[in-house]
């Protein structure tokens, strides 16, 4: 009887050792990729995150998304100051982040982009020394990872267009005299798989692994005269409060992503308060693009030529379903300069778009379709 027993606890150890996954290079995104979030309302409400551990059974239910996230991965355009980089992910509407692809890592390396609310009109490109790593491979049970990681904006006040000029007259005499600015962002991250086991969602179950990362992220500037290099990051937030959301130390933000091998986004993005309560989810709309076994729809492809432009360009869209679009552009300000109404035939658009009366410098455009989700997001330049 005793030796029966212990088989079956043996049997019973064994079947639990075989439910751990291991998630491979597979899930790293490409070239071509579109990742597609829906963006819940409810998290606070249904999500139970459970504690740390093996064989985890999640339901988080059924969700509705009220907003659509996509993140298109477009392939490296040469940029000379991250050559280490394969593809191109937009950050938001004025920065994009440069990744590097290997075999065990996806990571970030560089930083292209505005800073329009410190520096409106100046373009920067920043590396991330070293690479932070967005996904790793493989990712087991119980792996842990600590990094920091430092991108710095250089920027030769003589060399500044005449809005972020403007900017800097806000601080008065502090910024007077100055040769250089520099601005640095430090990363400190922690990350632990603490978890795996089995994720329901919207009907659809996916064997994960759970990641949760703790980042902290500070920004100091740093001005150099006379050869000397001073901090006057506390000075700027005396004068400047509302930049607290960029300068200085932030809060920790802490995030559980669920991995799966099945698919190239995370089945689900969690945000939590200091308690580990729930304050936000995002998840896998799984009905489009994004899996490791190939697209299911056709994606959108978005044109823009000549680009820059001059006087006349063209924006050319095809892969569409049909409907109404809406073409947007907007100056480093935030403020729209073009608008646009377009309807798709046969699954493409097409239009010439006068930019002659716009000054000189870098835009950003959209083109998003009747419910609202964004297809593209992209810089325009006019250059005359």
């Amino acid at each position: 009887m005793l030796r029966t027993a212990t088989l079956l606890a043996f049997l019973l150890c064994a079947l639990s050792a075989t439910a751990q996954i291991t998630i491979t290079e597979a899930y790293f995104p490409a070239a071509g990729d579109t990742l597609r979030y829906g963006e819940s309302d409810s998290a606070a409400t249904t999500v139970n995150l459970l504690s740390p551990g093996p064989d985890r059974q999640w339901d988080f239910g059924t969700q509705t998304a009220v907003d659509t996230q996509l993140q298109i991965i477009r392939p490296y355009d040469g940029n000379p100051e991250f050559p280490n980089a394969d593809v191109i992910v937009a950050i938001d509407s004025a920065n994009e982040g440069y990744y590097a692809l290997t075999d065990t890592a996806y990571e970030l390396v560089g930083i292209r982009g505005m800073l329009t609310d410190v520096l409106p009109g100046f373009e920067y490109n920043a590396p991330v020394t070293p690479g932070r790593a967005q996904r790793r491979a493989p990712l087991t049970y119980q792996d842990r990872y600590v990094s920091t990681t430092v991108n710095a904006i250089a920027v030769d006040v003589d060399s500044l267009p005449d809005e972020a000029v403007d900017a800097l007259d806000e601080f008065g005499p502090l910024l007077d005299g100055i040769d250089s600015i520099r601005i640095v962002s430090t990363s400190a991250r922690t990350d632990v798989v603490d978890a795996y086991g089995t994720l329901t969602i919207n009907g659809q179950s996916y064997e994960v692994l759970r990641e949760r990362r703790t980042e902290t992220n500070s920004a100091e500037v740093l001005v150099k005269t006379g050869g000397i290099e001073l901090p006057v990051t506390g000075v700027i937030l005396e004068q400047q409060p509302d930049l607290g959301d960029f300068l200085g130390e932030q809060d920790p933000i802490i995030t559980y992503y669920y991995w799966t091998n099945t698919e190239k986004e995370a089945v689900a993005i969690v945000t939590v308060d200091e308690f580990d309560a729930p304050i936000s989810l995002l998840f896998l709309q799984g009905d489009v693009t994004n899996s490791v076994r190939g697209p299911q729809l056709t994606q959108a492809q978005v044109r823009v030529y000549p680009n820059p432009a001059r006087d006349l360009t063209t924006f050319e869209a095809t892969g569409l379903a049909s409907g109404n679009y809406t073409l947007r552009v907007v100056n480093m300000l935030g403020r729209e300069v073009i608008r646009q109404q377009l309807t798709s035939v046969d699954g493409r658009v097409r239009t010439e778009v006068n930019v002659s009366q716009l000054p000189r410098g870098p835009y950003i455009y959209s083109m998003t379709n009747e419910r609202g989700r964004i297809l593209t997001t992209r810089r325009l330049l006019v250059n005359r």
